[in-house]
């Protein structure tokens, strides 16, 4: 071979060598990079959520939310029956399967103390883990604090309505007193000419529906559970019997199903729209949609009004209605604390809020209650506003599940008329002396 095709085909071999070598950077820079995209996690986080109209709601926020922010969403849904058992399970039993649980705010101080939940104030204080101008914690109608901490952002507020026929009741009654005198009035037991047959009903199911209903009952006597912050029982005094006294006179005279431990919340909203009650109070605000959706022959005078109270000697009625909320907690123990705070800001906060309320929900947010665009497709936001202004929580105590069973228990002798409210009472404070003393420090 002479020396010009020897360097010839040594220049070729050089040059596809150094293609080879170049084209095999570029594939591995491309299967480089392409391998980072696929491998690098994608953000999501879980929420354990009762399944129900609130999950339906918040379910629309995580489309948005996901656009907003890269951060994926999953509901865990559980059913109704089962749920507080498994919440209390997995929390404290330090389980990371979620991020975020939705709990009522009765159950922030059980889990609190048992460093369960994490508290936000850090979140909430921070530039960068929130908006403080377009958070705004001044506009929540009430946060859930432990000992000094906010544990936990309320999406949902429930609160309790007065209900009432308006073709047969032109004004609705601002007292107990004068729910008592209507209510006899259109009770068949003793008006057989009534157009319906009880002039008064209310949920009084168990777990819990029986002991919030009473509660408005309760504070508008002037009695009380127990104090928070003392502890001391409550549930014995004279205004507190006081309203049993009141509760049992409904049942006794039949004024009130006489199987109302069995009536839940859609029990007492279909007797409403088919004409077998005349007014339905202590009643949950959230009825009030789906009464007004409702094509039955009553629907359209089904209207709402104020909880009565009690007129004290001055003339004032003092009304004190229950309220309470459902909330959006981080779990302590999740790995994915800061996105789980973005989405727990998201869905309390106010386009959250406005997404929730569209699809049927009652944000927890005084802007949002007042929105002028909700004025007429959601007139019930008003009073809602209204109520929230006098309306009260239940004590928020570490025992509280116990704390329910024992006026449970109290409540169902009272409605059966086992026995006098006086005498059930007094055992029920019994128990809730013994709870407070285990709780005390």
């Amino acid at each position: 071979m002479n020396r010009s095709k020897y360097n010839g085909l040594i220049i070729v071999s050089f040059v596809l060598l150094l293609v080879w070598a170049l084209s095999g950077t570029i594939l591995l820079n491309l299967e480089t990079t392409d391998s980072k995209v696929v491998s690098e996690p994608v953000r999501k986080i879980k929420v354990l959520i009762r399944t129900g109209t609130e999950s339906a709601a918040l379910r629309q926020l995580l489309a948005p939310f996901e656009h907003d922010t890269g951060i994926r969403v999953e509901f865990i849904e559980i059913g109704r029956d089962g749920y507080f058992t498994a919440v209390g399970t997995q929390l404290l039993a330090g389980s990371n399967t979620f991020d975020i649980v939705f709990v009522p705010n009765t159950s922030i101080a059980q889990f609190a103390s048992a460093k369960a939940i994490a508290p936000l104030d850090g979140y909430i204080s921070s530039e960068q883990s929130s908006d403080p101008e377009g958070f705004d914690l001044d506009d929540f109608l009430t946060v859930y604090r432990y000992k000094g901490s906010i544990y936990a952002l309320p999406t949902d507020i429930s609160t309790h309505f007065l209900y009432y026929r308006s073709d047969l009741i032109p004004n609705p009654p601002d007292t107990w007193e004068e729910v008592y005198e209507i209510a006899k009035k259109f009770s068949q037991f003793g008006n057989p000419k009534s157009p319906t047959i009880w002039g008064l009903a209310m949920p009084g199911v168990v777990p819990e529906e029986r002991t919030k209903i009473f509660a408005s009952l309760l504070w508008s006597f002037g009695g009380n559970f127990l104090e928070e912050d003392s502890g001391k029982v409550l549930l014995d005094s004279e205004a507190s019997v006081r309203a049993g006294d009141y509760l049992q006179r409904l049942v006794r005279d039949k004024i009130v199903p006489d199987k109302l431990l069995s009536w839940d919340f859609v029990r007492t909203r279909d007797a409403l729209l088919s004409g077998e009650v005349a007014m339905a109070a202590p009643y949950w605000n959230s009825a009030y949609p789906t009464i007004k959706l409702n094509a039955g022959p009553y629907a359209g005078f089904i209207r709402i009004a104020l909880l009565p109270g009690r007129k004290g000697s001055d003339g004032t009625v003092q009304r004190v209605p229950f309220q309470h909320g459902w909330t959006l907690a981080i779990n302590a123990n999740s790995d994915n604390k800061e996105a789980a705070w973005k989405f727990l800001a998201y869905a309390t906060g106010k386009r959250g809020g406005m997404i929730y309320a569209d699809a049927g929900g009652v944000p927890a947010r005084r802007s949002l209650l007042g929105d002028p665009a909700f004025r007429e497709k959601r007139p019930d936001f008003s009073l809602i506003l209204e109520t929230m202004k006098m309306a009260k929580n239940e004590p928020s105590v570490t025992y509280y599940p116990a704390m329910v069973d024992a006026v449970e228990r109290a409540l169902a002798k009272v409605v059966t008329l086992y026995e006098e409210p006086q005498d059930a009472f007094r055992e029920a404070s019994t128990d809730l002396r013994r709870l407070a003393v285990r709780a005390a420090p």
